[in-house]
């Protein structure tokens, strides 16, 4: 952040200087009061009254004007700030919002709410406390001047209203920054309910999330509630020591005017000054929330930008698509979810992973792209670590069709081209590789067709196969397919199967996760997983003969168990038919 505050010192700066003036012209009103009592309502002398007057007014003009400047002057350096910070924090909240929900996150971390908040900070009125506090001396002074025993009485005035402010900050900023922590938790649940909106209703669940929100709700109200009552009684205390020090210099100057040591103008400007003096004090005191949040939301962004990367990566040449793993793991807690896998697969080959559930394939393929970032091992691109590319400029070689495909708001064309600028022979060139050029042209304005917010505009097929057309956008080298095709009918599975095979004749390195058999004929390599490691691998056939043989020896191994179930069986049925005869030998 200090770099940040470097670049914007001239603003800060020139603030500073204008405030110096702008203080010095608040003394206007104190010294024309001053004039006009001594001056004026003695001698009965209009044409003093009239300079003294211009002369005030020219003042209050000057002092308006470079108000205005230095109102002008912060705002551009709130804007400043903005336009520097936002977009390496929204980069890095990005990156870190991918990562799994059990990994450690980054507590307390910049967002670009506490950018938009110290740029608020800086173009409202809060700050000019902080520009205005510096120069309270000025005051004291000019008081010393009119008076020794009056600048006595606003200085003892300052430290006790400084005291009060300190005191606030000690009974208010933890219950404050609590209460902060605890209201963006219960923004994040409340906007989770209502992404699940359709399952909280259905299941009736909505008097739980209700009750659950009510709770954590009730504490921060408690929370802000000790704090406005503490802040409250401090306030009031402030306020009536204020009117006793209004009263106070008023006495001492009505006791000096008495006794001739000064003037009842004296008096009058003293007080005027005092309260003056007392103002940035009071201001600081009256925005301290806004204050405290400023001050919180620029440790919060310092913390990120301290964990930047201070050097860009080195440009490396455009990638071929050969794609290894290096005993990879990958541990969330104390759940070891991938397990030193390790594979070789060549550029424009073909690999599918299959597994049962929660055998690790999504992870790995998350592993593979540098979505999350593995425990360790590595995965190379080419033979290079892909950490050491820079991700902007691979993202346009890479493919990627996650398990739950989201679009964005916008039109089909803008998100086949990845929200960049839409080049229409691309677009329609990814829309054919994947099989839906005609889907798209049947929409009612084709490519140019709106999918609305999170695309539910469209079936969850649309949205998969737009999905797919997306991840071949740009010919990418690397394409990395999480269970294509889930969502998909006949139809949609035949075209995803020639999409594949359109990716093979272009060169493309494609990685695949199905659970569907039919797509695994056009594959040249298969991984097996099971509990986060390889079972099998190794080219399509092989792996496939070692399957059949797998299944055909559990067949046999369950047709002899079956023999030997029903050989015990005859034996039991033997004895239960016997049992009816006694007992009917028995009866008779």
């Amino acid at each position: 952040m200090k770099q940040f505050l470097q670049a914007c010192r001239y603003f800060f700066g020139y603030a500073f200087v204008f405030s110096f003036f702008i203080n010095i012209l608040q003394l206007t009103f104190s010294i024309y009061m001053l004039q006009v009592y001594d001056k004026v309502l003695t001698s009965y002398n209009l044409s003093t009254l009239t300079v003294i007057t211009v002369g005030a007014v020219i003042c209050l003009v000057v002092m308006a004007l470079l108000e205005w400047i230095r109102s002008r002057l912060l705002v551009r350096a709130g804007i400043e700030f903005d336009n520097m910070l936002g977009e390496p924090v929204l980069h890095h909240n990005l990156s870190n919002a991918t990562q799994p929900a059990g990994q450690p996150q980054q507590e307390s971390q910049g967002t670009l709410r506490d950018v938009q908040l110290l740029r608020n900070f800086l173009g409202g009125n809060a700050v000019f406390a902080f520009f205005d506090l510096p120069w309270m001396p000025i005051y004291l002074i000019f008081i010393f001047i009119l008076h020794p025993s009056l600048g006595w009485v606003a200085v003892l005035g300052g430290i006790l209203v400084f005291i009060l402010g300190l005191t606030t900050e000690r009974l208010t900023r933890k219950r404050l920054e609590a209460a902060t922590q605890l209201n963006v938790h219960a923004a994040n649940f409340t906007g989770a309910a209502m992404r699940n909106a359709s399952i909280v209703r259905s299941m009736g669940m909505v008097g739980n999330i209700t009750s659950r929100w009510r709770k954590m709700n009730n504490i921060i109200i408690n929370l802000q509630t000790q704090a406005s009552k503490n802040a409250g009684l401090i306030h009031s205390i402030s306020k009536a020591l204020r009117v006793g020090l209004q009263v106070a210099i008023y006495a001492v100057g009505a006791y000096l005017t008495v006794m001739h040591e000064s003037t009842a103008g004296v008096m009058i400007a003293a007080s005027i000054i005092m309260g003056r003096s007392l103002a940035p004090i009071d201001q600081a005191m009256a925005t301290y929330k806004q204050s405290l949040e400023a001050k919180t939301a620029y440790k919060r962004l310092d913390k990120l930008l301290t964990m930047q990367p201070t050097s860009q990566p080195m440009e490396l040449p455009a990638p071929k698509g050969n794609l290894t793993a290096e005993n990879l793991y990958f541990v969330v807690g104390n759940r070891q979810l991938i397990k030193n896998i390790s594979f070789h697969l060549p550029a424009g080959a073909s690999l599918a992973i299959i597994g049962p559930s929660a055998a690790g394939k999504s992870t790995l393929c998350k592993l593979l792209l540098n979505i999350w970032t593995p425990s360790a091992g590595k995965t190379r691109i080419d033979g290079a670590d892909i950490m050491s590319w820079d991700a902007e400029r691979l993202g346009p070689y890479i493919g990627y069709l996650p398990q739950d495909v989201e679009l964005f708001s916008g039109t089909v064309a803008e998100n086949i081209a990845r929200l960049g600028e839409v080049d229409s022979q691309k677009v329609i060139r990814a829309a054919q590789i994947a099989g839906v050029h005609p889907m798209i042209l049947a929409l009612p304005k084709g490519y140019d067709t709106p999918i609305g917010e999170l695309g539910t505009a469209l079936s969850g097929g649309q949205r998969q196969r737009i999905g797919l057309a997306r991840a071949l956008y740009g010919d990418p080298k690397l394409i990395v397919l999480d269970e294509p095709n889930s969502n998909l009918d006949e139809a949609g599975d035949a075209c995803l199967i020639q999409a594949i095979l359109n990716l093979k004749q272009l060169g493309s390195t494609v990685v695949l996760v199905t659970h569907k058999p039919n797509i695994l004929s056009i594959v040249d390599n298969i991984i097996l997983m099971q509990d986060g490691q390889i079972a099998l691998s190794g080219s399509r056939d092989d792996v496939l003969n070692k399957l059949e043989a797998l299944r055909q020896e559990q067949v046999r191994q369950a047709e002899l168990a079956r023999a030997q179930q029903e050989s015990l069986n005859p034996s039991k049925q033997e004895v239960n038919s016997d049992e009816p005869q006694e007992a009917d030998n028995a009866n008779q």
